[in-house]
């Protein structure tokens, strides 16, 4: 329970500093390199699935190729998007997450669930929006709005795709910069 808390707080504070940075004219500083993004990729299931014992994650990971990427702020948008899966699907259901390179590198995270609304949709992205909130969400509506911002960064984007049997989030973004 103390390490879950720890991880949140970590979290929030993580995005609370990113929002400002961009708000002050600061933007997402990125450390590039050009690396396998597979470790951070399973680093991130691993401590979410910690953190989230009863839930499913399946994992499909077809990385043939170095990404040009800073692989702590892809893990922080993979995080993002992971524990928002966790929190908004279904109990019982796996969160399935699959990530590929080809000419891009593909990152898709999806979760069985109800639907997002498409007022919801509409500012999905924008600080401090949130879905439906639930009794154990508390966060701050910050996560969503970071991965874009993050995807930004890279040349990137995150689309999202929700009917009522699945809901995906799918990170785009180019091999290099």
């Amino acid at each position: 329970m103390m390490q879950k808390s720890v991880m949140r707080m970590a979290s929030l504070i993580d995005n609370v500093l990113d929002f400002a940075r961009g708000r002050l004219g600061g933007g997402l500083t990125l450390v590039l390199s050009l690396q396998p993004l597979e470790p951070t990729l399973q680093q991130v299931v691993g401590e979410l699935q910690s953190a989230h014992p009863e839930s499913i994650i399946k994992t499909d990971f077809a990385l043939t190729k170095s990404v040009h990427a800073d692989p702590v702020r892809i893990g922080q948008l993979f995080s993002n998007l992971l524990g928002n899966a966790l929190t908004y699907g279904v109990a019982g259901e796996p969160v399935t997450v699959v990530a590929k390179t080809q000419d891009h590198f593909e990152l898709a995270v999806c979760n069985v669930g109800n639907p997002i609304t498409p007022a919801t949709m509409e500012r999905l992205f924008s600080p401090f929006s949130r879905g439906e909130v639930r009794p154990s969400n508390q966060g701050l509506g910050l996560g969503l709005y970071i991965a874009s911002e993050i995807a930004k960064a890279h040349g990137g984007t995150i689309d999202v795709t929700s009917t009522p049997e699945l809901t995906c989030f799918t990170l785009r973004m180019p091999l290099q910069r």
